[in-house]
């Protein structure tokens, strides 16, 4: 299990030089293409997105009032509270809204042809077991409030907004709880490189 801290992300700017994102991480870590990332973006003001041809997206919106997203033909999309999320081909020509002022969204970008992914959000207000996929590797994004993960190994590590765990086959099932009786909000995805 590897501790991910929002403090340590790296900044690039985007494709399309709109704006800049923390880069979470990425596989492989080097070069102009990736089989996945993961990043935290502040969208600031309207505009298109950066055309990912050949990527799934999936956006989950960690602060602030929302977006509004327009695929075109392929319709619209309102992420308006912190954990709503979206799902899209990275090439459709997408453009954002804000609702009311800047957001700061978290991204999945994942390889149509190299990797997979699948995610969801859940709320904590107590103990969940996470499993894994075979051969995936599972993220692992504490969205709101704070919680504490322990892997089967008995490694425990105490996570905060936008802090990630990147957890490996080799660590087991993860025990997520959250801390001081109140609630959390986690963004889980299951990530792995096709064959």
């Amino acid at each position: 299990m590897i501790v991910l801290r929002e403090s340590d992300y790296t900044a690039v700017p985007w494709k399309n030089g709109g704006g800049i994102t923390r880069e979470i991480q990425r596989f492989p870590a080097g070069g102009s293409t990736f089989d996945w990332r993961l990043s935290l973006a502040t969208i600031d003001s309207a505009g298109p997105f950066s055309a990912f041809e050949g990527y799934e997206r999936t956006l989950v919106l960690v602060r602030g009032a929302g977006v509004e997203l327009d695929f075109g033909p392929h319709g619209v999309a309102r992420l308006a509270a912190p954990g709503a999320l979206a799902s899209f081909d990275g090439g459709w020509r997408t453009t954002c809204a804000l609702l009311d002022g800047p957001s700061t969204d978290l991204n999945l970008i994942v390889s149509k042809d190299r990797a997979q992914a699948n995610g969801r959000i859940a709320r904590l207000e107590g103990t969940e077991l996470i499993q894994p996929f075979y051969e995936a590797e599972t993220l692992v994004c504490c969205i709101s409030g704070s919680v504490r993960i322990e892997n089967a190994t008995g490694n425990v590590a105490d996570l905060s907004a936008v802090d990630v765990a990147r957890c490996f086959p080799a660590d087991g099932a993860v025990t997520c709880s959250p801390h001081a009786c109140g609630s959390a909000l986690l963004f889980i995805a299951a990530v792995r490189r096709r064959d």
